[in-house]
């Protein structure tokens, strides 16, 4: 990662207060650290749901290109893979 930049962030006075007592509560350090790790979180959120859909997708290409397998083999499959035998044990 690069430096750090300075961005100015109007907030609405509630949120400013919201920020300002979680800083006080030690949560965090500072407003700045509060505020990037929420920025850095809803990062992490977007990234992984990107992720979903891209798997999503290639789930529904598969359909598409007729590479499915019936559900009933699928689950057997599944649990022969985690040694589960039909009664559960």
């Amino acid at each position: 990662m690069g430096g750090a930049v300075k961005i100015t962030v109007t907030l609405e006075p509630d949120i400013q207060d919201f920020v300002r007592n979680e800083v006080e509560r030690g949560s965090f350090a500072s407003t700045s650290e509060y505020i990037e790790t929420v920025l850095r979180q809803r990062q992490e959120r977007e990234r992984a749901r990107q992720q979903l859909d891209a798997e999503l997708q290639k789930g529904l290409d598969d359909v598409r290109a007729g590479r499915v397998v019936p559900i009933d083999e699928a689950f057997a499959e599944v649990r022969r893979r985690l040694g589960i035998t039909k009664s559960g044990r």
